[in-house]
């Protein structure tokens, strides 16, 4: 656990309410030394219930008084009307963001010149302890800082650190990417319904098929095209099958536009074009 250390949480969304409840289910931080602030009722009363002990602070200026680490966990949207208000009250503290396409830059911008800023891209399977996380130094962060901000994201999954200038095509590929399987499994389901199947179990041999597959790239040393030929077998149904993803590279084009367009909304926000 992390000695004697208070985390404030600006914002109670679902990937504040996940990464708070894997700091206490990895005995990090307990519940008492957890607080958050939000404007909104029914993402704070679900942060307090999920953690019982925590509390919820009415000021955010009260939060980062309190609050030895806080993470940021507005919507990008938010951040330049809320953070500029907080300019005194982060003089010396550690703030971690969690916001898409806010850059150290602007953060610097918004908050005191002594703020230790850490910018973090986390994803949605975080809320299962799934997460995979990246993080990037800021003004004034230290080593003991970052070793701070990597325990923090790995109690709810992975995480790496990388240089700044990789964050956005990152949100595109591990920020945005949990949508994007969840297409492809929708995808998938409906297919199999339209060959017969009854929905029930579609999905459930689908999500197994994607979960070990899963799995089972995590555990190997193959590549995974590698591991695709192991299940083609001339003039197999496989084989079928992945030729009409393969004609024209029509998947690789497809997930490339997907992450380009991504990656470019990324870039926007950057630039606070927030519409």
């Amino acid at each position: 656990m992390i000695p004697a250390m208070k985390i404030g949480f600006l914002g109670a969304g679902k990937m504040a309410r996940a990464l708070a409840a894997g700091l206490v289910k990895g005995d990090i931080a307990s519940a008492g030394d957890i607080a958050c602030s939000s404007r909104g009722a029914e993402s704070s009363r679900a942060f307090v219930d999920l953690l019982p002990g925590s509390r919820w602070i009415g000021e955010n200026v009260e939060l980062f008084r309190t609050s030895d680490l806080i993470v940021l966990a507005l919507k990008p949207q938010q951040m330049a009307q809320a953070l500029p208000l907080l300019r005194d009250a982060s003089a010396g503290k550690l703030v971690l963001s969690l916001a898409a396409g806010v850059t150290l830059a602007r953060l610097a911008g918004w908050l005191s010149p002594s703020a230790r800023l850490v910018r973090a891209m986390p994803n949605m399977p975080m809320q299962i302890g799934g997460g995979a996380s990246v993080y990037t130094a800021g003004p004034g962060a230290t080593k003991s800082d970052l070793a701070l901000v990597n325990r923090v994201l790995t109690a709810a999954g992975l995480a790496w650190q990388v240089d700044e200038s990789q964050i956005d095509a990152i949100t595109a590929l591990s920020g945005s990417g949990p949508a994007y399987v969840f297409h492809f499994l929708d995808a998938l389901i409906r297919a199999a319904v339209g060959l017969g199947i009854e929905e029930p179990l579609a999905r459930q041999l689908a999500i197994q098929t994607l979960l070990g597959s899963a799995q089972l790239a995590a555990q190997s040393e193959l590549a995974p095209l590698d591991l695709a030929a192991q299940v083609k077998s001339p003039g197999g149904t496989t084989l079928a099958g992945c030729a009409v993803l393969e004609k024209d590279d029509a998947l690789g084009d497809l997930m490339a536009r997907c992450l380009a367009a991504a990656k470019a909304r990324a870039k926007e926000l950057a630039r606070g074009q927030a519409s």
